[in-house]
């Protein structure tokens, strides 16, 4: 009787287990930062150092409903200090779609594109500009999303600011569609500040496109920005990036520009990245940031 009932816990422990799985996996960079824009009397170039361990749980219920979790804890060198990185996120999923709370992807960024480096120089940032919450100036912390074949939409919000000074309301809405080795998207993004009309004020409609051509990869964007207030401007911003990839050996150029900063030029950039397998890989760029001189080297890793 006494070996029954250890095997039936046997039995129901092994069940319990296979309904809901933890991963850990883990990653890192080292290598060296240029930026000659640095605040004058510091060092133009500095080691850069990022240590991240990212931690994710799933599990089903009986009716067939998925739930999950993901969520990072990173380290950087600069200050030492150990922070939760974006990512932090809880979902439930069904034939209903996904609903996802946290760190949750803005909507209207379908698409993004590849940036230049070992963390990135940034090129893709100038023509983001817009998009996102890089213009609304607050993360979303809902996001439901449904696909269908090859057509996907989903929706996000910011819902509930804990300071009445700091009320932001952002919502968006994207749709993209899939063929083959290609995409095209659509993004639409409004912010609302409560207290005073400002120059985020406005809504952002943004296009992407892109897809593998042979060894080339090809990303673009373009976005336009219209204001809600009579005294702030409508803005554009637009980007492209290439990667072409030749065994172990990857490639890359970006093109990005705007209007969002005055006077400032057209970003670009060239990097290389080699694999080396086993989840390292060396990477290298250089190019020019809203006119600064940008530039990294080092080995990314992944474990």
């Amino acid at each position: 009787m006494k070996k029954i009932l250890l095997a039936t816990t046997v039995l129901a422990m092994s069940a319990t287990v296979a309904a809901a799985e933890m991963t850990l996996s883990g990653s890192g960079v080292m290598g060296l930062n240029y930026n000659d824009g640095a605040t004058a009397g510091s060092d133009k170039t500095t080691t850069l150092m990022e240590t991240y361990i990212s931690f994710s749980g799933s599990g089903e219920t009986d009716g067939g409903l998925s739930f999950g979790m993901s969520a990072t804890l990173g380290q950087y060198s600069t200050d030492d200090t150990t922070y939760v990185d974006d990512g932090t996120t809880l979902f439930i999923s069904g034939a209903f779609g996904k609903l996802t709370y946290g760190d949750v992807s803005e909507a209207d960024e379908v698409a993004t594109l590849s940036d230049i480096g070992l963390t990135g120089i940034g090129t893709d940032n100038v023509a983001e500009a817009l998009s996102g919450d890089s213009n609304s100036g607050v993360a979303h912390n809902v996001n439901y999303s449904y696909a269908a074949g090859d057509l996907s939409f989903s929706a996000s919000a910011n819902i509930g600011d804990t300071t009445a000074a700091a009320k932001n309301d952002s919502m968006a809405v994207g749709v993209k569609y899939t063929f083959g080795d290609y995409y095209v998207g659509l993004g639409y993004n409004a912010t609302d500040i409560d207290n005073a009309i400002g120059a985020r004020d406005g809504n952002t409609t943004s296009l992407f496109a892109g897809g593998k051509f042979g060894a080339v990869a090809v990303k673009a964007m373009y976005s336009d920005f219209s204001a809600d207030a009579g005294a702030a401007a409508d803005l554009s911003a637009w980007g492209l990036t290439a990667d072409y990839k030749m065994d172990a050996l990857t490639l890359s150029l970006a093109y990005s520009d705007n209007d969002f900063v005055a006077n400032t030029k057209a970003s670009y950039g060239i990097g290389a990245a080699y694999d080396l397998g086993g989840g390292a890989v060396v990477k290298g760029g250089i190019g020019s940031v809203n006119d600064v001189n940008r530039a990294q080297v080092g080995v990314s890793l992944s474990f």
